[in-house]
């Protein structure tokens, strides 16, 4: 099932803010996923914004990742400028999932769905990977909405939605109140407008519902094996050491593995032998940091090759995304000697921007500005 972030933000065009601005704004506040909802702005106006919120976030590593609300048209015209979005949300009178997806541009694209009622619960199209359910309650946001369907709706729909191995969103009026029940009922992420806007801190407010979220479904079991995964900077060396210790299970780098082996630093083997001969070294030597539970942290490039993804998962450790912006670990990494792929800081967020597809199929641990230590707090409270 698609992973996502615990809070999914969407942009509120009656506010004063450009709605590039508040993309830009959220995405720098450390939120992955923003939805794009331009209504009632009009098609031109609508159209300008997302553009420049797109080409922002492409420079800017690929983050945040951004999902259009109901306008498939922008959408098109946005992968003609090779800025193809995220994601295309749909609603019930909206084009249907399938016939989206096989329009100029978006293919790949993922699809989300509007649901409230049993029967749109039960028959959500198959090319959909996630869909929102409610509204939980009333919101001024959306003032055509449906009748609101409480807690027990909400738990109903999810169980629907998880049955066809799709993701739901709970959407409708929440607040940071509503995580912990709506979690328990069984959503993967809260869709919140108001909530968000409304927040002095909206990092704060993400950390908290990611938080509500892990208490709920914990990222991982006592005992359990873990790959930290994500880009260069990210700060997966200083979690995975904070995990190890709290955790009492040993602490492997794969770089520092390699290292050892070959006798040599890293970028003296990209300078030498190669990109390709460093990438074998990864696949050969991963499965034996995977013989016993342990706490491994990969290089930015290893999550992208199907071997070493099948062997995390052939080892059942749990793999987790340290989803950092790109931004702020380049102002970590950047020009590091040690690190031969971080010296040019448009090249590295490009490549930022490549892998996050395959990150993004770990689940994700977001840190909002909080240090590594923070971070292993939260996750083992």
């Amino acid at each position: 099932m698609l992973r996502l972030p615990p809070l999914y933000p969407i942009t509120d065009a009656t506010r004063p803010e450009p709605l590039s601005t508040q993309i830009r704004q959220l995405g720098e506040a450390g939120f992955p996923l923003v939805q794009f909802r331009g209504k009632p702005l009009d098609a031109k106006t609508q159209w300008l914004e997302l553009r420049t919120a797109l080409a922002e976030a492409a420079a800017n590593g690929g983050w945040p990742m951004i999902c259009v609300n109901d306008r498939a048209d922008l959408a098109i015209l946005a992968a003609r400028e090779g800025l193809a979005p995220w994601g295309l949300h749909l609603g019930q009178e909206d084009l249907p999932a399938g016939e989206a997806l096989a329009l100029p541009g978006l293919a790949g694209l993922h699809v989300g769905a509007s649901t409230h009622a049993p029967g749109e619960w039960a028959a959500v199209d198959p090319a959909c990977d996630h869909a929102g359910v409610g509204p939980f309650r009333g919101t001024p946001s959306k003032t055509d909405h449906a009748e609101p369907i409480g807690l027990e709706g909400l738990r109903a729909g999810c169980a629907a939605l998880r049955a066809q191995a799709i993701a739901p969103i709970a959407i409708g009026g929440l607040t940071l109140a509503d995580a912990r029940p709506c979690f328990e009922a069984g959503v993967e992420s809260l869709a919140m407008v108001g909530e968000v806007h409304r927040a002095e801190d909206p990092a704060a407010l993400g950390w908290a519902v990611q938080r509500e979220r892990w208490r709920v479904r914990p990222p991982f079991r006592p005992g359990q094996g873990l790959v930290l995964l994500g880009g260069s900077g990210g700060g997966k060396t200083s979690l995975g050491r904070q995990l190890a210790f709290r955790t009492a299970l040993p602490f492997h780098d794969l770089d520092e593995v390699i290292e050892s082996q070959e006798g040599r630093p890293v970028a003296e083997i990209f300078g030498t032998a190669g990109e390709a001969v460093f990438r074998a070294l990864e696949s050969e030597l991963l499965p034996g940091l995977l013989a016993a539970p342990a706490v491994v942290a990969l290089g930015g490039g290893a999550w992208e090759a199907e071997t070493n993804r099948g062997a995390v998962a052939a080892s059942g450790f749990a793999a987790l995304w340290l989803a950092e912006t790109p931004t702020r670990a380049w102002d970590r990494a950047g020009r590091d000697p040690r690190r031969p792929l971080a010296q040019d800081r448009a090249a590295f967020l490009a490549r930022w921007r490549t892998r996050m597809a395959a990150w993004s199929q770990a689940d994700m641990l977001l840190a909002f500005g909080h240090s590594s230590r923070d971070l292993a707090s939260a996750l083992l409270d």
